[in-house]
């Protein structure tokens, strides 16, 4: 037996995996396997929904450049 789950909910489900990406607290690994989709594919709902990446990512990124 399969339940189809409305889009509303599936939609606030994404919503609410995005702002707990964005506030650093679960990764894009972790993100991605709770919607059951590839990295890539949640990089590019990031991408699409214009979704920066958390301050914590950005500022360890940052300092590893800068070390380069």
């Amino acid at each position: 037996m399969s339940v189809s789950i409305p889009e509303k909910i599936k939609e606030r489900f994404l919503n609410e995996i995005l702002s707990l990406y964005s506030k650093g607290e679960i990764s894009a690994g972790r993100a991605a396997e709770m919607l059951g989709i590839s990295r890539a594919e949640f990089y590019e709902i990031l991408s699409e929904r214009k979704i920066s990446l958390p301050a914590k990512l950005n500022e360890s990124i940052i300092k590893e450049l800068n070390m380069l």
